[in-house]
């Protein structure tokens, strides 16, 4: 819909709870636009769903690792970006 609009736009793959995944999603959008001014974090997940007595552990700590931890991640890289172009303030 991007392109169809005369924009551009790119896919990366990532996994935002993985801090290499995160730094290399930030360096290949600087590498491709030369600079981020600009971001929207939406990766969310719901994780298996279960009854609290039913869920595991491991689902509710990939669910809040995804959730909580990936958009911390962002924007934290995201942040640490604009701050060295100028395009921020902390």
């Amino acid at each position: 819909m991007v392109r169809e609009a005369g924009a551009e736009a790119e896919f990366k793959k990532a996994d935002v709870s993985a801090r290499r995944d995160v730094e290399a999603l930030i360096a290949a959008a600087v590498a491709k636009w030369g600079r981020l001014d600009c971001a929207h974090n939406n990766a969310g997940i719901s994780g298996n769903i279960a009854s609290v007595v039913d869920d595991t552990e491991d689902n509710w700590d990939h669910t809040l690792a995804v959730d909580l931890k990936g958009v911390w991640l962002c924007m934290k890289f995201e942040i640490m970006q604009m701050l060295k172009q100028g395009s921020a303030r902390s």
